[in-house]
């Protein structure tokens, strides 16, 4: 039932050599945290099992969104300042033409990477007509706040064809540059 009332959860982990003295840490920043309203409650684990419940609450994201229909995955990173805006955005575009469509997001805020997810429920078929709504408008979106449209998991294939909308020159070049080092011979990735 963790967060079934909030719109957002946040999950901190530390990791530190004395575990009473990061315990009292933790504590004081999550009172502090709640006492100036910007948390509206919380939960410690209080120990390793409680612990691995709630990494498997994170770790369940991607199965249970992709059981749920088709998933039209972003792997991006804006300014963590703008992640409800961003978010709320592509709610309100997709629900112009698909209101059965839901966004679910998750990432890691500290780096300002977001994993945004738009499922359909029920439907597993690829929606040519939602995902025209989605792109390139998310990736437009990402850079004109300053974002990229590749984080974590890299560029990838579909977002070719935005490299140059997003890099210039020197950095492409560089980018090249790198892969020919590492790859002299062109055997990983063949031809990308």
């Amino acid at each position: 039932n963790i967060g079934s009332n909030f719109a957002y959860c946040v999950l901190i982990e530390t990791h530190g050599s004395n575990n009473e003295h990061d315990m009292q840490k933790l504590e004081a920043f999550v009172e502090e945290a709640m006492t100036q309203q910007v948390v509206a409650d919380g939960v410690m684990a209080q120990d390793l099992s409680q612990l691995y419940e709630m990494w498997e609450i994170r770790e369940s994201c991607n199965p249970v969104v992709a059981s749920q229909g088709r998933v039209y995955k972003y792997d991006l990173s804006i300014p963590i300042s703008q992640f409800d805006d961003f978010v709320c955005d592509i709610r309100q575009r997709i629900q112009e033409t698909h209101r059965d469509a839901i966004v679910v997001n998750w990432g890691h805020v500290i780096d300002g990477n977001i994993h945004l997810n738009v499922t359909t429920p029920g439907v597993f078929e690829k929606d040519p007509e939602l995902e025209s709504r989605l792109e390139p408008y998310i990736f437009e979106t990402v850079m004109r706040r300053r974002g990229s449209i590749s984080a974590e998991h890299g560029l990838g294939q579909c977002k070719n064809e935005y490299l140059k909308k997003c890099k210039d020159e020197t950095s492409l070049h560089m980018m090249q540059s790198i892969k020919e080092l590492f790859d002299p011979n062109g055997i990983m990735n063949p031809g990308k």
